[in-house]
C-alpha cells in the first residue's frame, strides 16, 4: 500500500510513475498531431518521450538519495523550451501545453523555485503571443497562465503547510513543543548508527522535574502545562543548534547530544542543571531538577542506552533523597 510508504520513498516513486503515464501521454498526442498533418510538432514533442522516461529511470535508480530531485530541473526547462520555441508557429497548441506547467512544475520543484521558474514562463509567454499576434489576445493569454499560476501556487502552498502541520502534530509534544517519545527513538538510532560509521560519541541528559505531581496539585494542571513550552525554550538555549530536547514523560526529558563526549555532556549537564534551577518560573517559586548523563558505547542500542539513562536517573533521586533524609536528621 502507498499509505505504508514512508513520504521520502513516497515521493520519488509517484514522481516516476507521473513521468511514465507523462511520456505515454505525448505518444498519443504525437500520434493526434501527425493524423492531422502537424509535423514538426511530431518531432519536437518525440524529445520529450526519452527526457520523461530518461527521468524516471534516473529517479528509480537514485531513489534513495537526495541527489534524484535534481533531474526534475533540466527536465521541466527542455520541456518548456521546447513549448517556448513552437508558440510562435503554434500558438493555439503550444498555449494549451503551457498551461500544464504551473501545476507540474510545484509537483516537481520547491515552491520558491517553481514560483520564480513560472513567473519567468508567463514573462515569455505574454512576450511572445503579444509580439506575434495583437495586444489583446497577448495580454488574454498572459492573464490565463497567471490565473492558472495563481491557483497552482494556492494549492501548492496549502498544502505544504498540511504536510508541515501533520509533521510538526507527529513529531512534536503538543503540550511542551519538544519532540516526542515516537520520534526520540528514530532520532537516537539514527545517531547510534551513525556514531558507528564515524567513530564520534552520542550522549543522552536526562531531566526530570522533581515533585511534578504535588507542583500540579498545588499550582493546577494548566498553570504547569503552561510552564512547559518556556521550560524547553530556556532548555533550547543552552544547548548547540543539532543537539535536540525529547519529551519522553510527564515531568522527564531528554536531551540527544551527538559528537559530544561524556566529559562534556556531564559539563553540560551540570551547567544546564545550575542555570534552570537559577531561572524564575511562574507560578512555581523555584524548580528543582534530577540530571544524568549517558554515553554510548559499542555494542548498545538505543533501548539498552534510554534503560541506562533511567537508572542514573532513579540513582541520582534516590541519592537525593538519602540526602534530604540526612539533613532533616
Amino acid at each position: 500500500m502507498l499509505l505504508d510508504i514512508p513520504q521520502e520513498q513516497l515521493q520519488p516513486r509517484l514522481q516516476m510513475i507521473v513521468y511514465t503515464l507523462a511520456a505515454l501521454a505525448v505518444t498519443l498526442l504525437m500520434y493526434d498531431q501527425y493524423r492531422q498533418g502537424l509535423y514538426p510538432l511530431v518531432l519536437s514533442n518525440a524529445i520529450a518521450i526519452p527526457a520523461f522516461l530518461f527521468s524516471a529511470i534516473f529517479i528509480y535508480i537514485n531513489r534513495d538519495r537526495q541527489t534524484y530531485a535534481w533531474i526534475n530541473y533540466p527536465l521541466i526547462l527542455l520541456l518548456v523550451s521546447l513549448a517556448l520555441y513552437q508558440l510562435p508557429s503554434y500558438p493555439q497548441q503550444m498555449i494549451h501545453y503551457l498551461y500544464a506547467v504551473p501545476l507540474f512544475s510545484y509537483f516537481c520543484l520547491p515552491i520558491a523555485q517553481a514560483t520564480v521558474f513560472n513567473l519567468l514562463v508567463a514573462v515569455c509567454v505574454i512576450v511572445i503571443v503579444w509580439s506575434e499576434s495583437n495586444t489583446a489576445y497577448g495580454l488574454r493569454t498572459g492573464t490565463n497562465y497567471l490565473l492558472l499560476l495563481g491557483s497552482a501556487w494556492c494549492f501548492a502552498y496549502l498544502t505544504q503547510l498540511k504536510s508541515e502541520s501533520l509533521k510538526r502534530l507527529a513529531l512534536t509534544d503538543p503540550e511542551s513543543g519538544a519532540y516526542n517519545s515516537r520520534h526520540f527513538v528514530n532520532a537516537l538510532e539514527r545517531e547510534i548508527a551513525r556514531s558507528e560509521t564515524t567513530r564520534q560519541q552520542v550522549s543522552l541528559i536526562g531531566l526530570v522535574m522533581e515533585d511534578y505531581r504535588q507542583l500540579i496539585d498545588i499550582h493546577g494542571k494548566r498553570a504547569i502545562q503552561q510552564l512547559l513550552p518556556d521550560f524547553v525554550r530556556r532548555a533550547q538555549e543552552q544547548i548547540r543548534a543539532a543537539d535536540d530536547v525529547f519529551r519522553l514523560g510527564d515531568d522527564k526529558f531528554v536531551l540527544i547530544l551527538p559528537h559530544c563526549p561524556e566529559d562534556g555532556a556531564i559539563i553540560l549537564m551540570e551547567r544546564i542543571k545550575r542555570n534552570m534551577q537559577a531561572q524564575t518560573w511562574k507560578p512555581v517559586a523555584e524548580m528543582t531538577l534530577g540530571t544524568a548523563a549517558v554515553t554510548w558505547q559499542a555494542g548498545l542500542d538505543s533501548w539498552e542506552l534510554e534503560k541506562r539513562l533511567d537508572m542514573r536517573l532513579k540513582k541520582q533521586k534516590r541519592a537525593s533523597l538519602q540526602l534530604a533524609a540526612f539533613q532533616d536528621d
